[in-house]
């Protein structure tokens, strides 16, 4: 059955064929290697799949650095779940902040 208002958690429930650019993205993330920090964008209009591209991309990036003394930390933040930017800011820091107290 299609839903469009729920987005795919894993590759295996890819049918769109969107899992080669998520794992090429992670591989990118992965392979950057300088010591300044970068942000990336992904862009596209309401139900076209870029929460379901961001977990395909977690997935990967998971994967392919199961064994890496480096691998990234990664910490999932809804912006939308706030009201306004003093909102927002203070709970960005207080998640970031709880993800490394919890390690």
């Amino acid at each position: 059955m299609f839903n469009p208002d729920v987005p795919i958690k894993s590759s295996n429930d890819d049918l769109l064929d969107r899992k080669q650019f998520a794992k090429q993205l992670a591989r990118s993330i992965l392979d950057y290697k300088q010591s300044d920090s970068f942000n990336i964008g992904l862009y596209g209009k309401w139900g076209s799949g870029k929460t379901s591209v961001l977990n395909m991309t977690v997935e990967y990036l998971l994967d392919l650095s199961k064994n890496d003394v480096n691998k990234p930390e990664i910490i999932r933040f809804n912006p939308w779940m706030f009201t306004d930017e003093s909102q927002l800011i203070n709970q960005f820091f207080k998640q970031l902040s709880s993800n490394f107290i919890e390690k």
